[in-house]
């Protein structure tokens, strides 16, 4: 070996070491490398958005900018957005997006970070078998500019950094924003999705319960009655934010605007002057206080296939995935390279 081939051999080695210390080393979480992958066990989120206006030049950002005029979506796009400051998601949520990008080939599916995420991240854990799929897209919000013109921009860049739960008002402003902005389909992270949204019209929300709207799932158009509700949707919340209130912002918020569109109570499901109010089950076949359901070794016993099972993170993520759990059994059929992938360490 000449010395050319010694010092090339030593810049690799170097590079690499580095990048396995960048990722070993991140505060949000820890974790163990796997063959030629890395499994982050990621802590849970602390209520700190201060990474949402890092840049590009300060940090190893690899992602593209929504910001960019490249970034143009096409109507039939499915979004998905982590607030946190992580930088990666967690078996769960990337099963939600393998999910959703193979019961809707035809659709692109957005996954949209606040934070940066490093090259590291992008090439070593679980996004690269997500972007295996060909309708799989990363990029990164800058939140202060992708706000900038809007209703909510001083709530962007002078309220949310002082909210009790900033990177949940994050996600409400930044999925209407989106919505708004290019129209489409808005899940949460610990969506399921078991079939094509291909049938549904291009207005909706879902019944979260018989009583009460959920923004987990919901789609507006570009353009037309879509843009507009979204449009008051985002008007309502400059008006009556409140850095205090865990679900005031968006669900009590979209009830109000639908309420006026409405000219009626929304208890009810069906037309709504061209919004769509689905029933809870179509979405959330599981109620909140029966989430157990999820975790235990026998099957679930539906008599019909929803569009989404929501796996309430914020309540089971305090439950084990046992291999012949209804979770399980349901993460090997809707994602099963996400599964695949981290085996017996799934949803921990």
């Amino acid at each position: 070996m000449n010395m050319a081939q010694k010092y090339i051999l030593l810049i690799t080695t170097a590079f690499s070491i580095v990048t396995i210390v960048h990722i070993f080393c991140d505060k949000n979480h820890s974790g163990e490398r796997k063959g030629r992958y890395y499994f982050p066990r990621w802590k849970k989120a602390v209520p700190n958005i201060t990474c949402h206006n890092s840049h590009k030049s300060l940090n190893n950002d690899a992602l593209p900018s929504v910001e960019d005029k490249s970034f143009i979506p096409k109507s039939k796009s499915i979004f998905f957005h982590e607030t946190s400051c992580r930088g990666g998601v967690d078996s769960r949520q990337a099963c939600a997006v393998e999910s959703a990008a193979r019961a809707n080939p035809d659709w692109e599916v957005y996954l949209l970070f606040n934070a940066p995420v490093s090259d590291a991240m992008l090439k070593k854990s679980c996004l690269v078998k997500l972007l295996q799929y060909s309708n799989v897209r990363l990029a990164r919000i800058h939140a202060a500019s992708f706000s900038k013109g809007s209703a909510v921009q001083q709530i962007v860049r002078s309220k949310l950094p002082h909210s009790r739960y900033p990177v949940e008002h994050s996600a409400d402003i930044m999925r209407m924003l989106t919505l708004h902005r290019w129209g489409g389909l808005s899940l949460d992270l610990d969506m399921l999705v078991a079939k094509s949204f291909n049938n549904l019209p291009e207005n909706w929300i879902v019944k979260e319960t018989v009583k009460e709207l959920s923004t987990g799932a919901m789609a507006f158009s570009r353009e037309g009655i879509g843009h507009n509700f979204t449009g008051e949707v985002l008007k309502e919340m400059s008006k009556k934010y409140d850095n205090k209130s865990w679900s005031g912002n968006s669900p009590l918020i979209i009830q109000n605007v639908l309420r006026r569109y409405c000219n009626r109570t929304v208890d009810k499901y069906g037309f709504c002057n061209g919004v769509n109010i689905f029933r809870h089950d179509m979405f959330y076949p599981i109620h909140y206080a029966s989430t157990a359901l999820y975790f235990e070794v026998k099957p679930l016993n539906l008599t019909y296939e929803p569009y989404t099972y929501h796996l309430w993170n914020a309540l089971t993520e305090i439950y084990d995935v046992h291999p012949n759990s209804t979770y399980a059994r349901l993460a090997r059929k809707y994602c099963p390279k996400i599964y695949r992938m981290y085996a017996t360490s799934f949803g921990v």
